[in-house]
């Protein structure tokens, strides 16, 4: 699910529409849920009352939605599944696998590189209390960054030395990630990561998505993540499409300025990192479009209601890309039965 709340509503009353939109589309209360907001100061209290009896993963990110909202939502369920939270840790278990869903660690680190550092080896603790590791089990991640423009470079370089101390490197894999302007509650913490890790699975379930005709690899231009990654199981492939801009297979910016040119050639690299490992632009389920400016909503959204199926549920929100010149980044998860029978169902 994702949805944005009716503009001119108060906060509550855009929260509890979206809940109850939500869990009419899903059929049944979600397991996580992340919610973009306005004012995340004054908001972040009303979401935790409005949650606080669901047995759910939920993030608050400071990112208000296009169009004059004050809340937009995305959503995730799983049907006949039966998800414990304990800790910040949601777990749910399936008959073949586990799904690990973990929100963001409390720190008292200052600076956006030791918080980095922090939230990574929160998730690395709870990996290793489960027998796994960074490497095997970690999936995918979202990084939002408090003015990012300023605090960006911190959280690159604390990510980069953590992940070569645990064998994460160009010669091996990175994790798929989005790492985009967010801010978080309170008002120091200036970067917070939620993170999607899966166990049970073989190492050949796992492809890390590349298009090299239309996208470089990221330690290309000093960055260390994946484009996406697909999960394949024995009926289904899942696609954790990282975030996307308008970059070129030498890691340069295409389009400078131009945020309409820019919006296309996202869907553009989207589709070559789905058509490269099985996939099609049809078989994405759910998408963030994210604007470093929102006066650029009309022209963007008539990109995206042209190239990306009516069915498919989106929101839009401020969010500035980590390069001033990206104005308009998208991610997002695919589904197809594209499965391959060597491998366990995923239910």
């Amino acid at each position: 699910f994702a949805g944005t709340a009716e503009p001119g509503k108060s906060f509550r009353d855009g929260c509890e529409e979206l809940l109850a939109r939500c869990q009419a589309a899903l059929g049944r209360v979600p397991a996580v849920m992340r919610l973009h907001v306005s004012d995340i100061a004054n908001q972040a209290g009303v979401v935790e009352e409005l949650t606080a009896s669901l047995s759910a993963s939920v993030a608050v990110v400071g990112q208000a939605p296009t169009g004059g909202s004050r809340v937009a939502m995305e959503a995730y369920a799983l049907d006949s599944a039966s998800p414990t939270l304990a800790d910040g840790v949601l777990s749910i278990p399936l008959r073949h696998y586990e799904l690990l869903f973990m929100g963001s660690a409390a720190t008292s680190e200052r600076g956006s590189g030791p918080q980095m550092t922090a939230e990574l080896q929160a998730v690395a603790a709870v990996l290793a209390h489960r027998g796994g590791t960074l490497a095997n089990n970690l999936q995918r991640t979202w990084i939002y960054c408090r003015d990012i423009d300023n605090n960006y470079m911190g959280l690159v370089e604390a990510r980069r030395r953590y992940f070569t101390e645990h064998g994460l490197t160009a010669d091996t894999h990175y994790i798929a990630s989005t790492g985009i302007e967010g801010q978080s509650h309170p008002h120091d913490q200036l970067v917070r990561m939620d993170s999607f890790a899966l166990f049970g699975h073989e190492p050949a379930q796992i492809e890390y998505m590349q298009a090299l005709d239309h996208l470089s690899p990221t330690h290309v231009y000093g960055v260390t993540f994946e484009r996406g990654t697909r999960i394949i199981y024995g009926d289904r492939s899942h696609y954790l499409l990282s975030g996307t801009a308008s970059i070129d297979r030498d890691g340069k910016i295409l389009y400078e300025c131009d945020v309409v040119a820019q919006a296309e050639r996202v869907i553009d690299n989207v589709t070559a990192l789905l058509e490269n490992h099985g996939g099609t632009l049809a078989d994405l389920r759910q998408a963030v479009v994210y604007l470093r400016d929102p006066a650029d909503a009309a022209p963007v959204e008539a990109v995206m209601s042209r190239r990306l199926s009516a069915e498919t549920p989106r929101i839009m929100v401020k969010g500035p890309v980590c390069r001033p010149g990206w104005l308009v980044e998208l991610d997002g998860v695919a589904v197809n039965a594209q499965g391959d029978s060597r491998f366990k169902e995923f239910c």
